[in-house]
């Protein structure tokens, strides 16, 4: 029985909703990473916890409208990484996962839903190009130290999750 099957939703919508439960639960363990290698900012870090009730409400929206939940992953994403860069910095690195909203944005909806995937695409990208450079200072400045190994952490999380919606994503058809 395939995972379309089982949630009785489509395929563009089980695969992008899939991601926002992979967010939903690294949303706990994201802190203890950070405890782990940047232990100064641990208790900064517990505020990327608090995106966790939009992930659950992106989640359950699914089920009411498997279109607005699309839509809704692509916000959550972009606005929980614009919130993120401003607390930590740009620094940080955290803003490199507009590039999985950018990728979501374009793969999570079919043809015929095109404007809706452009709007999303070129919302994203208006948002690193209006905040990139220009967040300010930090909520809660960190070492050089801290935001290198933070930088280094979000790199591999955001190049992670690319990858995870790489495979995750249904391979579409060529037309011959």
């Amino acid at each position: 029985m395939s995972g379309t099957a089982k949630t009785g939703l489509d395929e563009l919508t089980a695969a992008s909703r899939s991601v926002a439960i992979v967010i939903a639960l690294n949303k706990p363990v994201y802190p203890l990473y950070v405890w782990w290698l940047a232990e100064d900012a641990f208790k900064a870090s517990l505020v990327t916890a608090a995106s966790l009730p939009l992930y659950a409400a992106v989640i359950y929206l699914y089920r009411k409208s498997p279109f607005a939940g699309r839509i809704g992953m692509v916000l959550a994403g972009t606005l929980d990484t614009l919130a993120i860069t401003k607390f930590f910095g740009e620094a940080s690195g955290a803003w490199l996962f507009l590039a999985p909203c950018l990728l979501l944005g374009f793969l999570s909806f079919y043809a015929h839903e095109k404007w809706t995937a452009r709007a999303l695409i070129g919302a994203v990208f208006l948002a690193f190009a209006v905040f990139f450079g220009r967040y300010g200072a930090p909520v809660f400045p960190l070492s050089t130290s801290d935001s290198d190994t933070l930088y280094t952490l979000n790199i591999f999380g955001a190049f992670s999750l690319l990858a995870f919606i790489g495979l995750r994503f249904p391979m579409r058809e060529a037309k011959a």
